[in-house]
C-alpha cells in the first residue's frame, strides 16, 4: 500500500521523494472537489471527465490535467497503461455500474491500485404513501405506466429510451437533462422536442423543482437517490408538497470509502462550507475564494459535524425522559426550547435560549459559528402535533449545513391510554389546541377520540354540543399537568362535564361512543331528510355526483344552490377533517339547511345565504366545488370557482336544455382538463295497489371537469 500523502515510495539515500500519481474517473461534485484537494496537497492528477461541460468544471491547472471524452474498456486500458498512475480513483455516479466495472476489471488487469468514491449515506426518505422505492429503471417505467398523470423524469438522457419504450402514451413524459449537444441530440431523437424537454444543469432549489413541476402539471416523479448534493431531498419535497407520486430508484449496493474517509486518508481539509457552496456549478475562481473565507474562520466551526437533534422529552419531567434523550442533552452545547420545556431540562450543562421557532433558531445559530451541536426539546413525542415538524432533514445557517436529527420521547396519547389502562391503537387521533377542528363530527363517527385541548373551557363547549345533539352518554376522560406531580385526571359522560367545575391551563380528553356510526361508502337516503317546498337532488343521483367530486377527507368544498342540503350533507359525511360550505339565496332553503344540518351532526358545514357568484369571493379557496344550482350565473360561478382555485374539482347538475347547453359551452371555453358527461335516468318502484309501477324521474346530466392549474380562467 502506498504513503496516505501526497507522495509514495522513497529513495533514502538520495533523499527524494516521488510525486504521487492520481487518475481520477470524476463524475461527481465529490469527485471534482478530491481532485482539487489531491492537485493542492502536491500530488499530480488527472482528471477524466465524459462531457465538455465537465471539463469547464473541473479547469486545468499546473499539476491538474482534464481529459475529455468517454473511454471504453479498451481505450481505458491503454489510457492507464500510458499514464502508468500510482492510483485510480473512481468518482463516477452511484448509477455508472457499467463505467465502474470497467475501471475496476482494468485496473485489476494492470495491477494498479483502484479506489471507489462512495456518496455519503443519505438521510431516511419521508415516510409518505406517495413513495415509492424500486430497484431498476425499468421496474420505475413499469410503475408509471400503471399510474395516472404526467411523468417528470430526472433520472438522466442514457435511462429515457426505456420510459419510450414502456410508457404506452408519450405525451405524458416529460425530461429534465443536462443542457449539452450531445444531450438534446440523444432526447430529440428519442422524440423529446419542445415543452416535453427541459435542458439544465442541477442541482436545482424545492422552490424551482415545484415551479417546473406545476408548470408542466405533473402527477408523478421519477427520480434516482442520487444523494443531498445532487439535490434528491430538494426533488422529493417539492414533489409531495405539489401531491406528486415519487417513484425513487433505489442506488446501487457498492463497497468503497466516503468522500469523508478519502479526505482523512490523504489529510484534506475540506469544509462543509465548501462542499455545499460546489452544490451548485462554479467557476475555479469562485471555490478559491470561498477557501479563503473559510480559512479565516475558527476551526472548531468549520467542522462538518454540525448537528442539531430535536428531542420529545415525554410529559415534562426528567424522569419520563429516555436515556436517548438524556444523551444528546448532555451532548449539547446549547438547548433551545418554549419556557416550560427548558425548566424541564434545568439539570443539563448546556446553555439554555428560549426559542423554540426554527428560522429564528436559525438566526441564533448563524450568530454562533462555533456551535456545532445543539438540541431543540418538544413536549410528549416529536412525530405527534409537535413544532418539530417545521425543521425538515437538514438546515441552513449561514452557509453551514446542520443536519437535524429526531429523538421520540413518550407522547400524550400512550401516555394517557396507559393511564386510564386503554388500547389505543384504535384511538383517532386529532388536535383541537389552536386549530380548527371540528371534534364533534368526529365523535359521532368514531368510538374512540383523543384530541389536544386549549383547556378545560373547552371540554365544557364540546360536552354541551355532545348533549345537545343526543350524545349526553359519551364517557369523557380528561387528563391535566399530566407526568407532574399536579396531574389530575377526571371522567364522567359527557351531561356530568356540563356541571364540573372548569380549570384552565392545557388539557388532553379522550372520548368514548359506543354508538359511533361510520360509513364509509354510500350516501344519506331521501328519506332521513327534513323536506319542504325546496327540491333536493335524488340520492341516486347524489351518489354519481359524489362519485365524480372525487373527494378527499381533508376537502374545502362548496355545494352551491344548496337546496335542502341532500348533496351539502353527503359531501360532510365524507370530508371528517374538511370543511363544507353551503351557498343558498333562498331564506327557506337555509332554515331547511340548518334543520338537516343540526339532524345530522355535521359539524363541518358552515351554510351561507346569498347570491353566487357574489357570495363565493371572500370565502377560504375550494378544493372541490357541486353546482346544483346557479340561478342563470353558471359561467359566472365557475370563472370564480377557477379563479380562486385553478386546479379546483368542479361538477355540475343539470336539467333544463338551457343549463345543459351552457355547461357544454364552459367545456370548450374554460381551461380544463378530463371533461365527462354523463347521463342518468332513473326509474323507481311505486307501489300501486298489489302491483309496483317504476315511476320514472327527468333524466339528469352530471358535467365534470378538473381545473388545469392555468392562471388564466378562460381561453
Amino acid at each position: 500500500m502506498m504513503k496516505q500523502t501526497a507522495t509514495v515510495g522513497s529513495d533514502h539515500s538520495a533523499g527524494e521523494h516521488k510525486q504521487l500519481q492520481v487518475v481520477i474517473f470524476a463524475g461527481t461534485t465529490e469527485g471534482r472537489l478530491l481532485a482539487e484537494g489531491l492537485a493542492d496537497s502536491g500530488a499530480d492528477v488527472t482528471v477524466c471527465v465524459a462531457t465538455e461541460y465537465g471539463e469547464k468544471l473541473m479547469p486545468e491547472q499546473s499539476n491538474r490535467k482534464v481529459h475529455t471524452g468517454r473511454l471504453d474498456a479498451q481505450q481505458m486500458d491503454l489510457f492507464l497503461q500510458e499514464k502508468s498512475p500510482d492510483l485510480v480513483v473512481d468518482a463516477t455516479h452511484p448509477y455508472a455500474q457499467a463505467v465502474s466495472e470497467n475501471i475496476r476489471q482494468v485496473c485489476q488487469k494492470l495491477q494498479i491500485e483502484d479506489l471507489r468514491l462512495l456518496r455519503e449515506d443519505e438521510e431516511l426518505l419521508p415516510k409518505d404513501q406517495r413513495i415509492h422505492v424500486v430497484d431498476s429503471t425499468k421496474e420505475a417505467a413499469e410503475l408509471a405506466q400503471q399510474m395516472k398523470g404526467k411523468i417528470f423524469l430526472t433520472t438522466g438522457s442514457k435511462e429515457l429510451s426505456v420510459f419510450v419504450q414502456t410508457v404506452t402514451d408519450f405525451s405524458r413524459l416529460y425530461a429534465r437533462v443536462l443542457s449539452t449537444a450531445e444531450t438534446f441530440e440523444l432526447c430529440h431523437r428519442l422524440g423529446f422536442e419542445g415543452k416535453q424537454l427541459i435542458c439544465m444543469q442541477g442541482p436545482f432549489s424545492k422552490e424551482l423543482n415545484l415551479a417546473m413541476f406545476r408548470q408542466v402539471d405533473a402527477g408523478i416523479l421519477v427520480t434516482k437517490a442520487s444523494g443531498d448534493i445532487g439535490g434528491f431531498s430538494d426533488k422529493v419535497q417539492a414533489a409531495l408538497e405539489a401531491d406528486m407520486e415519487c417513484i425513487v430508484i433505489r442506488r446501487p449496493v457498492e463497497k468503497g470509502l466516503t468522500f469523508g474517509q478519502v479526505c482523512e486518508r490523504f489529510g484534506i481539509e475540506v469544509s462543509e462550507q465548501q462542499r455545499a457552496g460546489l452544490r451548485m456549478p462554479k467557476t475555479m475562481q469562485m471555490q478559491k475564494t470561498m477557501q479563503m473565507q473559510q480559512a479565516t474562520e475558527p476551526v472548531h466551526g468549520s467542522k462538518e459535524s454540525r448537528t442539531l437533534v430535536l428531542v420529545g422529552i415525554g410529559m415534562g419531567m426528567p424522569k419520563q425522559m429516555t436515556l436517548e434523550a438524556r444523551h444528546e442533552l448532555e451532548q449539547a452545547q446549547v438547548i433551545f426550547g418554549a419556557k416550560r420545556m427548558l425548566e424541564a431540562v434545568g439539570e443539563f450543562p448546556a446553555m439554555k435560549v428560549c426559542e423554540y421557532r426554527r428560522d429564528q433558531i436559525s438566526a441564533y445559530l448563524c450568530e454562533h459559528p462555533k456551535i456545532t451541536r445543539a438540541a431543540v426539546v418538544f413536549s410528549g413525542d416529536v412525530g405527534f402535533y409537535s413544532g418539530a415538524d417545521s425543521f425538515g432533514a437538514c438546515l441552513d445557517c449561514g452557509g453551514n449545513r446542520w443536519s437535524v436529527r429526531q429523538i421520540a420521547g413518550i407522547s400524550s396519547v400512550n401516555y394517557f391510554a396507559a393511564k386510564l389502562g386503554i388500547a389505543w391503537q384504535d384511538v383517532r387521533l386529532c388536535s383541537v389546541h389552536g386549530r380548527d377542528t371540528d371534534l364533534v363530527t368526529k365523535i359521532c363517527q368514531n368510538r374512540k377520540v383523543f384530541t389536544l385541548l386549549n383547556g378545560g373551557e373547552q371540554v365544557k363547549e364540546i360536552a354541551e354540543r355532545l348533549v345537545n345533539d343526543g350524545l349526553d352518554q359519551v364517557v369523557v376522560s380528561v387528563g391535566y399537568d399530566l407526568g407532574y406531580d399536579s396531574e389530575e385526571i377526571w371522567k364522567g359522560t359527557a351531561q356530568a362535564f356540563i356541571s364540573r367545575p372548569v380549570r384552565k391551563g392545557i388539557c388532553v380528553a379522550l372520548f368514548e361512543n359506543g354508538q359511533a356510526v361510520h360509513t364509509t361508502t354510500g350516501n344519506y337516503p331521501d328519506a332521513a331528510y327534513t323536506r319542504g317546498r325546496v327540491p333536493l337532488t335524488k340520492e341516486e343521483i347524489r351518489g354519481i355526483a359524489l362519485s365524480k367530486l372525487r373527494l378527499t377527507s381533508d376537502a374545502v368544498c362548496y355545494d352551491i344552490g344548496a337546496g335542502t342540503g341532500g348533496m351539502t350533507m353527503d359531501i360532510a359525511r365524507f370530508v371528517p377533517d374538511g370543511r363544507v360550505y353551503a351557498f343558498e339565496r333562498k331564506p327557506e332553503a337555509c332554515e331547511l339547511l340548518r334543520e338537516n344540518k343540526e339532524k345530522f351532526q355535521a359539524g363541518n358545514v358552515t351554510i351561507i345565504q346569498g347570491e353566487a357568484p357574489d357570495i363565493l369571493i371572500d370565502q377560504q379557496a375550494p378544493t372541490h366545488a357541486f353546482i346544483g344550482g346557479s340561478g342563470g350565473n353558471l359561467k359566472a360561478i365557475v370563472e370564480t370557482l377557477l379563479q380562486k382555485n385553478p386546479s379546483v374539482r368542479i361538477v355540475i347538475d343539470a336539467i333544463t336544455l338551457e343549463t345543459i347547453a351552457e355547461a357544454n359551452e364552459l367545456l370548450q371555453t374554460c381551461s380544463v382538463k378530463d371533461p365527462e358527461i354523463v347521463s342518468v335516468s332513473v326509474a323507481k318502484a311505486k307501489a300501486a295497489g298489489n302491483y309496483h309501477l317504476m315511476e320514472s324521474m327527468n333524466p339528469v346530466y352530471i358535467f365534470s371537469f378538473t381545473g388545469d392549474g392555468s392562471t388564466d380562467s378562460m381561453v
